[in-house]
């Protein structure tokens, strides 16, 4: 009997995107008001920089967002292409990049999304941690047990 899949993502990442986008454009604006109210050149050219060094990073992280499923064999990664599958043992680490709930999946082998993409479990992170933490553990638990699964063969291994 198939294994119904287990939803990872928020099911407002879309609106959730779309307003991380609006934000992002305010406090631009908002900064380069700032910087132009500066009266030192130099500080106002290096204070820019990093300004938009740190939104670039914002908007691809923000880019790199996926709806993302998975049961005992697969993660299912939704994009604006068509459903990636990717198989439980190509994934190397899941880790929690910010507090506000977004997780990193570093791959062994790149994908199409790249070597590494992002999840948001829940726009409301910091109130519900707790069963959304819970999900992402046996996401881990599911992995190490594919991990287990697949076992490579040793180097003097005979096959027939």
């Amino acid at each position: 009997m198939p294994v119904k899949p287990k939803r990872l993502s928020s099911r407002l990442l879309g609106p959730f995107k779309w307003i991380a986008y609006g934000l992002y454009g305010i406090i631009a604006v908002g900064l380069i008001y700032l910087a132009l109210s500066r009266k030192n050149w130099f500080f106002h050219i290096l204070q820019f920089g990093v300004w938009i060094y740190g939104m670039h990073l914002l908007i691809s992280m923000t880019r790199k967002l996926h709806y993302c499923f998975f049961d005992d064999q697969y993660l299912y990664v939704h994009s604006l292409q068509p459903e990636l599958i990717i198989p439980l043992e190509n994934i190397e680490s899941v880790e929690i990049v910010t507090l506000g709930g977004t997780y990193k999946v570093n791959l062994y082998h790149a994908e199409q999304l790249g070597k590494e993409f992002y999840f948001k479990t829940s726009v409301l992170y910091p109130l519900n941690y707790q069963s959304k933490d819970e999900l992402v553990n046996e996401l881990r638990t599911a992995i190490e047990a594919a991990r287990r699964r697949n076992l490579p063969l040793p180097a003097n291994a005979l096959v027939s």
